[in-house]
């Protein structure tokens, strides 16, 4: 589930002793729609002019490089919006642009529920849908049209699960030192 690329680019969203369990996207069938206009018009559009003109190479080039740079962008914004899963808590980061983006953190102490829906045919098919995370803090938050959103809600639970049994055997053993403490102090 990890990959190397997510590693790297989310990297600086992590804490100490933080590790990335599972990334969600936004379902690829939902961004095709956008980066087939941009391929067709910026990379197809220049080959069949340059084809139909090619007397003016410069500007069928200089367009097929623009075309190029807006495709990656639109592919690169695609990858960039995602739910990060990590043993400690949900990250929502949403990457508008390199100089525009905005990170929630969910801790999974303070999650009540999840819900995932999949509605329509499409979603049916291609397995995408709604994923909510309902938590104490601060309101729902929401990753629309996400992949697999049932795998990734198991994927939540089980880290939270993890993480409160975890933190319970902690406070356990605080609990304890604490009155080992206390009873040996009043001994004294």
């Amino acid at each position: 589930m990890k990959s190397v690329i997510d590693q790297i680019l989310f990297r600086n969203l992590l804490d100490d002793g933080e590790k990335i369990v599972y990334v969600a996207h936004i379902h690829p069938f939902i961004v095709y729609p956008v980066l087939f206009k941009t391929f067709s018009f910026g990379l197809i559009m220049p080959a069949i002019g340059y084809y139909l003109f090619p007397l003016m190479p410069e500007v069928w080039v200089s367009w097929a490089a623009l075309g190029l740079m807006i495709s990656a962008y639109r592919v690169i914004q695609w990858y960039m919006d995602a739910w990060i899963v990590t043993n400690l808590s949900v990250i929502n980061f949403e990457w508008n642009s390199p100089f525009s983006q905005s990170t929630n953190r969910i801790e999974f102490g303070t999650i009540e529920t999840t819900t995932s829906e999949i509605h329509g045919f499409w979603g049916t098919v291609f397995r995408f849908g709604n994923l909510q995370i309902d938590n104490v803090s601060s309101a729902p938050v929401t990753l629309k049209n996400v992949a697999l959103p049932q795998k990734v809600e198991r994927i939540i639970m089980e880290n939270q699960n993890k993480y409160v049994h975890s933190q319970a055997i902690r406070d356990h053993g605080q609990l304890k030192e604490l009155l080992t403490n206390l009873l040996r102090s009043s001994q004294k």
